[in-house]
Parts: C-alpha cells; sequence; structure tokens
C-alpha cells in the first residue's frame, strides 16, 4: 500500500501529459540509466487475434491511439508472473489517478484468464487467444537482444509500434510509469478514432 501511495504522489506531480516535464527523444536512454530491465525497440506491432472475457475480438487497432502495456502469462508460468502482475497492478493504480488513464491501456493476455487478480480498471483487460499463446509470445520476444526466458511487459506507442520491454519481475514500477508518461508526450499526438467526429459536434 505504500508503494501505491507514493507512486500516486509521483503521478499527480506530474500533471497533465501536456505540461509535464519529460525527457522528449532521451527518453529511451533517460530510462536505461535508471532501469536495468528495461529494453528499447523499434518494430511492428503484430496483429493481436485475442478474445475478451466478454467474447469480443481484440486486436491492436483495438487501441488505437492510445498507449498500451501487454502482459502476457502462459499457463506455465507460475510465481514470476504472479510478480509481475503485482507490480503492474501498483502501476495502474497509481497511473490512474492522474490524467494519462484516458490515454493508456494495460492488457494481460492468458491461455487460462480466469483467476488472474487484476484491479477494478476500465482500462485493464484480460484476454485469451483464439489459438495457441506460443506463436504471440515468440513473436513479441523476438524483439529482444536478450537471452531472457523470464516474462516481459511489451508497451506500444500510439501508431501500434512496440517500443519498449520491461524485462523479468525486478523492474521498479515508478520506471515504468515515468516511461509511460513519456510516451504519453511524445509528439505528434494521433487521436483515438472518432475524436474528430466530437469535436465537430462540439461546436454544432
Amino acid at each position: 500500500m505504500r508503494h501505491i501511495l507514493l507512486l500516486s504522489v509521483t503521478v499527480l506531480s506530474l500533471g497533465t501529459g501536456a505540461l509535464a516535464d519529460h525527457p522528449g527523444e532521451r527518453l529511451n536512454a533517460v530510462t536505461a540509466e535508471k532501469e536495468a530491465g528495461f529494453e528499447a525497440v523499434s518494430r511492428p506491432g503484430p496483429e493481436l487475434n485475442l478474445v475478451s472475457e466478454d467474447g469480443e475480438a481484440i486486436g491492436l487497432k483495438t487501441f488505437a491511439g492510445r498507449i498500451l502495456v501487454l502482459a502476457l502469462r502462459p499457463a506455465t508460468c507460475g510465481e514470476s508472473c504472479d510478480a509481475q502482475q503485482a507490480k503492474l497492478q501498483e502501476t495502474v493504480t497509481a497511473l490512474n489517478a492522474s490524467p494519462m488513464r484516458d490515454m493508456v491501456s494495460f492488457l494481460t493476455v492468458s491461455e487460462t484468464p480466469k483467476g488472474i487478480d487484476s484491479p477494478e480498471a476500465e482500462n485493464w483487460a484480460i484476454a485469451h487467444p483464439k489459438d495457441d499463446l506460443a506463436p504471440l509470445q515468440n513473436q513479441l520476444a523476438a524483439a529482444s537482444i536478450r537471452p531472457d526466458d523470464g516474462p516481459m511487459l511489451h508497451l506500444f506507442d500510439r501508431q501500434g509500434q512496440h517500443v519498449a520491454i520491461f524485462h523479468g519481475t525486478d523492474f521498479k514500477p515508478l520506471n515504468l510509469l515515468m516511461h509511460i508518461n513519456g510516451l504519453t508526450n511524445a509528439h505528434p499526438h494521433p487521436k483515438p478514432e472518432g475524436f474528430l467526429t466530437k469535436l465537430k459536434g462540439w461546436f454544432e
């Protein structure tokens, strides 16, 4: 609880994305200096072929215009995935105390999604693959140059580009939070689908 409180205080001090002090183009270098588990990558994101808890189809385009944090939880992953999920929960709870909650989505993908402990957050979804999880897991892991068999968090920017991996369970939620904040400040800022329609409606 204390960690979540400290994270919440930090994220509230960031203010809105437009006003926050952030490293801009040096984001990857700044995060790498602070976080050993961080790895910058740059490749198009895979086309996700997932199903939500409500039976809805989920693809990468579902999150267009938003930052996506994706966690994979294979059936064979036990304590390490539990530890990763706990740190992710700290991050989500703190982030959702800020305006970033409207810019960032979190997704946990598991072959056995029932029983996964996640906070009651509108921007965190649980999904399962239509087929085997291994192809997606291998495709995402191929972006990394590290010989790492541990769990990974995969980050995608607003354009669906695979831009970062947080390895293992020793990463600090604050470093993940600050990197996400940097991604929300990246320019240009493409608008989520339907934004122009809403904007037009305000002036009618």
